[in-house]
């Protein structure tokens, strides 16, 4: 299974770049069970960086932990959305695994960055965004044979989806708590 696993992260991420080596029919040999092993992974990467940071404080902050868990929630399901809409639109449904686990892929490399960044007191969320976007057009461009045009439009959606996402977090009450703090 992990062999299979790795495998089809090299496929995906191959084709997400027009990598000759990977062939349509490999993008498109990538299955569902692939892409939604490399999404669990990666949403459990992601509560691990969320749990982690408030371990020793769990009880009381369980609700901005909550309420951040939302918000990560909607901020990686907006890349999923646009590009599987993509997808659909464009018939293209036979890539959409190997899209979505270069998108998982993505996303996680994106939240490690994101923390060793933050750590040495960096914020770098927005700039991540637009890397996320970039890869986004360029793994779309490449998966779904489409020109330039086109996949600007979907990295663009990608970008502006997520970052308008993030407002999310100004009507959950940790944000208004934090608005409200002086």
């Amino acid at each position: 299974m992990a062999a299979g696993f790795l495998g089809a992260v090299g496929v995906a991420t191959q084709a997400a770049f027009g990598r000759a080596l990977a062939t349509d029919e490999a993008a498109a040999g990538v299955s569902w069970t692939y892409a939604v092993t490399g999404i669990v992974l990666m949403l459990l990467l992601q509560a691990v960086l969320l749990v982690v940071p408030f371990a020793e404080a769990l009880p009381e902050a369980l609700r901005a932990v909550i309420d951040f868990a939302l918000l990560a929630l909607v901020m990686t399901a907006v890349p999923y959305i646009v590009v599987g809409g993509a997808g659909m639109l464009l018939d293209k449904r036979d890539r959409l695994p190997a899209l979505f686990l270069f998108l998982a892929l993505v996303l996680a490399l994106s939240q490690l960055i994101g923390i060793i960044l933050g750590a040495l007191g960096i914020g770098a969320g927005t700039a991540m965004i637009g890397i996320l976007g970039y890869f986004s057009a360029r793994a779309s461009k490449s998966l779904f044979a489409i020109g330039w045009g086109g996949a600007i439009l979907i990295g663009v959606l990608v970008a502006l989806g997520t970052f308008a996402s993030s407002f999310l977090l100004l009507m959950l009450p940790t944000g208004q708590a934090m608005l409200a703090a002086p």
